[in-house]
Order: C-alpha cells, then sequence, then structure tokens
C-alpha cells in the first residue's frame, strides 16, 4: 500500500471518528436508576377522544393520575402510555403524545427525554395503528403531584384520535 493511500485512510478514518464525537456530544442524555416501584397507577378508556385544537398541548381525558411522594423522600415516575392512534392529514405532518408531572404550585415539567413537539406519535396514513410512549421524570421532592397525558395536533393535521388507550404510572423510589 502506498504511503498516499494510508495516509488518505488514515484521514479518512480520523474524519469518521470525530464526526462521531460530534454527534455524541450534541446528544443530551439522561438517565435514572431506582431500586423498586412503590406505588403503580393505572387508568384506561375504551371510547374514542379526538383533539379538537391545532398548536397547543390539550390534556387527553382520564389519562391523568394523582400521586403523592411521601414526606423526608424523593421518587421518581415512570410512566407509559398506549393507545390506537389514527393521524390524518398533510404529508409532512404529525402528531404528538407527551406526559408531564404538574406540581402542588401548578408547575408543569415534561418526562424525560424531553422532545415537545419532536417526539412523532403518530403521521398521516389513515389507518387505526397501535403506538406507545414511556418516559421517566427527574427526582422528585415530597409532595403531591398530577401526571397527565398530552396530545398535540401539529398544522396540517386534520384529524388525530385516540382510543382503547391506558396509562400507567410507578412511583419508583431511588
Amino acid at each position: 500500500m502506498s504511503r498516499l493511500v494510508k495516509v488518505v485512510s488514515a484521514a479518512a478514518a480520523l474524519s469518521g471518528a470525530l464526526a462521531l464525537t460530534v454527534t455524541a456530544a450534541q446528544a443530551v442524555a439522561t438517565s435514572q436508576t431506582g431500586t423498586q416501584t412503590g406505588a403503580q397507577y393505572f387508568t384506561g378508556e375504551s371510547s374514542p377522544w379526538t383533539a379538537q385544537t391545532i398548536g397547543s398541548w390539550g390534556n387527553i381525558p382520564t389519562a391523568s393520575v394523582n400521586v403523592t411522594v411521601p414526606a423526608g423522600t424523593t421518587r421518581f415516575l415512570d410512566a407509559r402510555f398506549t393507545a390506537e392512534s389514527v393521524c390524518a392529514g398533510s404529508a409532512g405532518a404529525w402528531c404528538s403524545v407527551r406526559i408531564v408531572v404538574v406540581n402542588s404550585a401548578g408547575t408543569t415539567t415534561e418526562l424525560n427525554p424531553v422532545a415537545g413537539t419532536d417526539y412523532r406519535f403518530d403521521s398521516p396514513d389513515g389507518a387505526e395503528e397501535a403506538h406507545a410512549l414511556e418516559r421517566f421524570s427527574p427526582s422528585l421532592g415530597p409532595g403531591a403531584y398530577t401526571v397527565r397525558v398530552q396530545a398535540l395536533r401539529i398544522s396540517g393535521i386534520t384529524q388525530f384520535t385516540l382510543d382503547d388507550y391506558a396509562f400507567t404510572v410507578g412511583l419508583v423510589e431511588p
């Protein structure tokens, strides 16, 4: 192998490694570790619900649970939402879902990984399909909290309907 080929090969390998390093450096990882789930909450709905507004998060009825972190402790939440979904509208648009926790002061915090409207729960294709989302919270101090699922129709979506959904929240001890 000529020296020029070796240099070009080494430069290409270094370039690839640097590209991976930059990509990894831009990623924001979040994690939690728990020892056991101290309480579990379940709710579900078999009647369809359709998001009515475009461009703002709406609470999904009955996809909400109240939890209490005991005095002198911390906990984090592990929350899962599954639903049959229909998302109809323009190509390139999508339907979003997120899980949030609301503290007693009314402050709303999206659970991790925080994706905002970037999480595409469903995309227009006209078919009813099963979809799922799982998220976890940062450590929560003592107090009462409401954990809820919210849905959003992005501009260009004409229908976002959720049916046969289940919502499960675990209160996990660190």
